[in-house]
């Protein structure tokens, strides 16, 4: 007997220190486990196994305090000592599974430290595979996945192993285990940048861990469940859908508190999401109630949200190196991961000294945080690295190195941020709503059927007097509920005829908006159709001038380049929107045709003056060709020695500003010449440009415009001419279409 009360006092001593309160399903799990220690004598063979081997796992996998994985061991090796000598293979196993866990505590100071040394994990993964225990198995590829030397860190690798006690767990029925390890997978792909197959395993892993049982650990159970609830609400938030983000958190603090988990961490994650809401003012209000804590994981207590707000909100750039610095110190006394211990405080530490202008340090301490982020090839965490790295090089004039660091974000951020996610991610917000609203009905059912049965008790206590009182109540309240309802009934047969009425207004304006759309695509399409005549019309007259002057070859050259652009003119032509890349190979080989005809007599240069992504923008075909058309016809065509076209492209607010200069001999004597020959119809290209610019700029709200302008020398004469075309690009197709 006074070992049993000397067993219970340290567990439920130890429980104590774990959390601030003694919550109910921690007491259900204390009980159960000193039942099954109480009942461990009692029973003989296999079973004395089963029960030793159980009493070791929950005291090691559910508890995480040393001197409880002290009580697990001694379990462990009593019951691999029982094992030994039934030769029970599968008490064998659990036993060294449990033992092998013990080596990742080396202060222990107990043989269990050298447990992997000893084999203890590889002699159990072998008698699993013998016996073909699912259970075991799904064990053994959990406990490989958390191993650098099996897995070489190599993420499909470990997502591999992962999958493969998944599928052992749920074939063996213990969901409760299959939820655990399907959480760890979901943030493993959040880790990676793949969202989809994140917000999947999340969900999966909330489905498990509600249908999962309470055999082993109720409190382990409710932490599965509330774990994937702020998963899922992560998900959202990266996702920037704010309003289904709160809707988790606040069911998982609904859940919490029905539950009486112990869960302490809603504060934070609202306070969290008001952050990456901008809303700082209402995060500091939140973090003020907060209590300090020592971070879990890469979840950051008080100080980090503190700092958080000082960086971004605020702007107390002082105060926020001093909370940062706080947490990174804090957590390097908790964890051995220095990834998720360190990196990120360290990349933060640096944007509140780029805020502070003192460079050479922000740029020191990013380029720390960085290296320890790419050796485990976290990708967001990365892209937010090379992002801030970059503004600090641009802020230090090395613009090439910022150059080069913005590349590399735009590389994981392309690879990461899926529009497929976020469509999934939204279209099944109904899905998850749905699911909330069930578990809601579910748990009043339960609610309102104690409810009843505690009035069920009370009932035979009442006398006649107050049963009457309560009767003349209820007639009351029913009377009362009639009128209610009738007048509300009214009321909503009043609200569905006008909102009928207003769906009714809204379908018409529909159809009149769509057919509106669809006559100015017609519109748009004609006067595409009428570029493309009149654009091989001018390519045929230069062929047949090279015929008529029996240059042959350069007809025939002339000829191969004119298949080639006429083959992208008929493409390009029938799509509303082509890239930037598209249209200038287009007008490279119609300039390199111009001057083949020209006999070399120009020569032109594409230039960009910053960065511009040419595969990223989206805009109408043939719509820089005009331009340039306009200055060889009635600049360059007419002007004495060499003439230069000039083609610069540059961003700048997102807008494409695109300058065409040539060095021609000007409008005004390009009018003059003109008027004297038969190329007036050199015009026609400009004009319908000018059409289809207005007929976009109606259509979808672009701002898109051109000026032309005269350029003089320094004695006023003629000295050329530069259009200025400004586009309001697309970033997609969809964007424009959407538009």
């Amino acid at each position: 007997m006074k070992k049993y009360i000397l067993i219970a006092t340290l567990l439920f001593g130890c429980f104590l220190r774990a959390t601030s309160q003694v919550v109910p399903s921690i007491v259900t799990d204390s009980i159960n486990l000193f039942t099954a220690i109480k009942t461990v004598e009692h029973l003989k063979d296999n079973a004395k196994v089963d029960m030793l081997n159980s009493i070791a796992a929950r005291t090691t996998f559910i508890l995480s305090h040393e001197t409880r994985l002290a009580i697990g061991y001694k379990y462990a090796t009593e019951a691999l000592q029982e094992a030994k000598q039934l030769n029970y293979k599968a008490g064998i196993a659990r036993a060294l599974l449990t033992l092998s866990a013990t080596s990742f505590y080396p202060s222990m100071n107990m043989p269990g430290d050298t447990a992997l040394k000893h084999g203890y994990f590889l002699k159990a993964f072998e008698i699993a595979q013998e016996i073909n225990n699912h259970e075991l198995l799904g064990w053994c590829y959990y406990g490989i996945s958390g191993m650098p030397s099996y897995t070489k860190n190599n993420t499909n690798i470990i997502i591999t192993y992962y999958n493969k006690a998944i599928d052992n767990f749920l074939i063996a029925k213990d969901t409760l285990f299959a939820a655990q390890v399907t959480a760890e997978l979901g943030y493993t792909y959040s880790v990676m940048g793949d969202y989809e197959h994140a917000f999947d395993y999340a969900r999966k892993s909330l489905d498990l861990a509600k249908k999962s049982g309470t055999d082993f650990s109720l409190s382990w159970k409710q932490y599965n469940v509330q774990a994937a609830l702020s998963d899922i609400a992560g998900l959202y938030t990266t996702a920037g859908d704010y309003e289904t983000a709160m809707n988790y958190i606040l069911e998982n603090e609904r859940y919490g508190k029905e539950n009486k988990s112990g869960w302490e961490n809603f504060d934070r994650d609202i306070a969290n999401l008001y952050c990456s809401m901008g809303r700082y003012d209402s995060a500091m209000a939140i973090a003020n109630r907060i209590d300090d804590f020592v971070p879990i994981g890469i979840f950051p207590g008080k100080s980090a949200l503190l700092g958080e707000i000082y960086l971004n909100g605020t702007k107390e750039y002082d105060k926020a190196i001093k909370e940062f610095t706080r947490v990174r110190d804090t957590v390097l006394l908790h964890l051995s991961d220095t990834v998720y211990s360190t990196a990120q405080w360290l990349i933060k530490i640096g944007r509140a000294y780029d805020g502070k202008k003192n460079y050479t340090t922000a740029l020191r301490f990013m380029q720390d945080g960085l290296k320890l982020l790419e050796e485990k090839n976290n990708r967001p965490l990365m892209m937010d690295g090379y992002k801030a790295i970059s503004t600090v090089y641009h802020h230090l004039g090395r613009n090439a190195e910022a150059y080069d660091y913005l590349l590399k974000q735009n590389a994981i951020k392309d690879s990461i941020q899926s529009k497929q996610f976020l469509l999934r991610i939204y279209n099944s917000k109904k899905e998850a709503e749905d699911a909330m609203k069930e578990s809601r009905i579910g748990l009043l059912n339960k609610d309102n059927k104690i409810k009843e049965q505690q009035l069920k008790q009370q009932a035979t206590v009442k006398n006649f007097l107050i049963a009457v009182f309560i009767a003349f109540v209820f007639i009351g309240v029913f009377v009362y509920r009639n009128l209610r309802l009738k007048r509300k009934n009214e009321m909503m047969r009043r609200e569905r005829a006008e909102d009928e009425l207003k769906v009714h207004q809204l379908e018409n304006e529909k159809k009149q908006s769509e057919l509106k759309q669809q006559a100015a695509e017609l519109e748009m399409q004609a006067l595409r159709a009428q570029m493309n005549p009149h654009f091989i019309f001018n390519c045929l007259s230069s062929i047949n001038k090279f015929i008529l002057k029996n240059e042959t070859e350069a007809a025939s050259d002339y000829l191969t380049r004119f298949s080639r652009l006429i083959r992208m003119v008929l493409i390009n032509s029938q799509k509303s929107l082509i890239t930037l890349e598209d249209e200038l190979e287009m007008l490279r080989l119609y300039l390199d045709m111009e001057r083949l005809r020209f006999k070399n007599s120009f020569e032109y240069n594409i230039l960009f003056k910053n960065t511009v992504d040419a595969g990223a923008i989206y805009l109408p075909p043939l719509l820089l060709q005009p331009f340039c058309e306009n200055a060889i016809w009635h600049g360059l065509m007419h002007k004495e020695g060499q003439g230069v076209l000039d083609i610069a492209m540059m961003m700048e607010d997102n807008i494409l500003n695109c300058t065409i200069t040539d060095n021609g001999v000007g409008r005004k004597r390009a009018a003059e010449l003109n008027s004297k020959s038969a190329e007036k119809e050199k015009s026609l290209g400009l004009k319908i440009t000018a059409g289809r610019l207005k007929l976009l700029n109606r259509n979808n709200g672009a701002q898109t415009s051109y000026t032309i302008e005269d350029l003089y020398d320094e004695k006023g004469n003629a000295a050329g001419t530069k259009a200025i075309v400004q586009i309001k690009y697309k970033n997609s197709v969809e964007e424009y279409i959407s538009n």
